[in-house]
């Protein structure tokens, strides 16, 4: 058994306006842990001289190089064999140590499985070799554990530089490159869906991590747009307030029906409009719960 005065490394980072972001992760996390004196931060901001080595060896994503930071873990943090690795545009409502307790010495990375039609078109198109790729363990680097151990003594970070450059950085950056690397091995687990959720649905449970991908617009300023999940994400970071609430259909539009209505509509279209209705679907539900 596992001790519950164990420390439970996390690691977040960000620059820019995304520290605002930060914040609110990082609360949301505290919020929700039972023992919130065992969390131990490890906060990245911009380092220029990491920044621009990151940029030397792959590059930027959106802009920014600290994404790219979680392939350099191993080698920023010696002394720490297990981190929690937390994007800063999650807000946590479930106990990060359930999630620590999940920690299998086997593997290199544990991850929330994702959609990977649009790693995998380009692949093809690059001709990068997926042997042994199996897209159920395509996985999101959003909400990661992550053995550094084993990070470095599998070499993970060389292995990514060296794929880099032989063919170049996929769409989603370090993501697609760990996916790519770690194709084939057994150094990939999965999580429960309820570590990282991108699209919620029904059966989603309330204690889960909200993965609000692209609420960046957000952190600089007052939002002030109309899409649901960043207008409930902005209700909870600047501690309520009213124009959060959002309309939903009275059925919650599952993906099924997107194909049915959209036979002609490409996979990354529909994907987004499934996105687009559960959130709105998700926000609905939660104004219900907090009246």
């Amino acid at each position: 058994m596992r001790s519950t005065d164990e420390k439970i490394h996390v690691v977040m980072a960000a620059d820019g306006s995304y520290v605002n972001g930060l914040k609110v992760a990082k609360a949301s996390m505290v919020e929700s842990c039972g023992v919130p004196s065992r969390l131990e931060f490890h906060l990245f901001g911009a380092d220029d001289s990491l920044a621009e080595r990151i940029r030397r060896e792959f590059g930027t994503y959106k802009g920014s190089p600290m994404s790219f930071l979680r392939l350099y873990l191993g080698e920023l943090l010696p002394d720490v064999d297990w981190v929690v690795y937390s994007d800063v545009d999650t807000l946590w409502r479930r106990d990060v140590a359930e999630l620590w307790d999940l920690r299998d010495e086997t593997k290199t990375v544990q991850w929330v499985g994702t959609s990977s039609f649009e790693f995998v078109d380009w692949c093809a198109r690059r001709g990068v070799s997926l042997e042994g790729f199996s897209a159920e363990k395509y996985g999101c680097c959003g909400v990661m554990l992550v053995n550094l151990a084993q990070m470095r003594a599998r070499r993970v970070l060389e292995r990514c530089r060296d794929f880099a450059a032989r063919h170049g950085v996929p769409k989603y950056a370090d993501q697609d490159v760990l996916n790519a690397v770690l194709a084939g091995t057994d150094e990939i687990g999965m999580l429960p869906g309820a570590w990282d959720v991108i699209i919620p649905t029904p059966e989603t449970p309330r204690a889960c991590v909200l993965h609000v991908t692209g609420v960046g617009r957000c952190f600089a300023a007052p939002y002030r747009g109309r899409i649901a999940q960043y207008r409930y994400w902005d209700h909870l970071a600047r501690g309520g307030g009213d124009g959060w609430r959002t309309w939903s259909p009275p059925f919650y539009l599952r993906a099924w029906m997107v194909r049915l209505l959209l036979p002609f509509a490409g996979g990354l279209f529909r994907e987004r409009v499934v996105r687009h209705f559960a959130w709105r679907w998700w926000v609905a539900r939660e104004a219900r719960n907090m009246v």
